[in-house]
């Protein structure tokens, strides 16, 4: 799978499409130097479990550009084998006009991302697997 987002409305397709997403904290960069904000992402592929009534997660990178700055809270970011879940993006606009997206993860920890327009690339990255269930 491979998408673009350059609005609200398809973020909100890719934030349905990584609901339940597994993060390793050391897979996790932002790139201040190119604007860039990018993540490794473990997702479940409810695609296949609508369509085909099968459980599989794979690999996918989920890139933002033009972003200004990069925010985590409630994330040790020493510990680089943690895995955190993705719950959800919210997204709105700030006092400075930019656009904040918040990256909501599991035990109320995010990511808040300031950027000045909505760019951003979900791209799968090799062969999915099969899985007992969503976690």
């Amino acid at each position: 799978m491979q998408l673009n987002a350059i609005d609200t409305d398809e973020l909100k397709i890719i934030a349905t499409i990584l609901q339940d997403g597994l993060i390793e904290v050391n897979d996790v960069k932002y790139l201040p130097s190119i604007r860039s904000f990018v993540l490794m992402i473990t997702r479940f592929m409810w695609e296949e479990k609508i369509v085909n009534k099968v459980n599989k997660r794979t690999k996918a990178v989920l890139v933002f550009e033009d972003v200004l700055s990069a925010l985590a809270k409630n994330i040790d970011q020493n510990d680089k084998t943690k895995t955190i879940e993705l719950v959800t993006f919210n997204f709105y606009p700030n006092k400075s006009k930019n656009i904040e997206i918040e990256l909501l993860f599991k035990n109320d920890a995010t990511i808040k991302l300031e950027t000045e327009i909505i760019k951003c690339k979900l791209e799968d990255q090799g062969e999915p697997w099969s899985v007992e269930n969503v976690k």
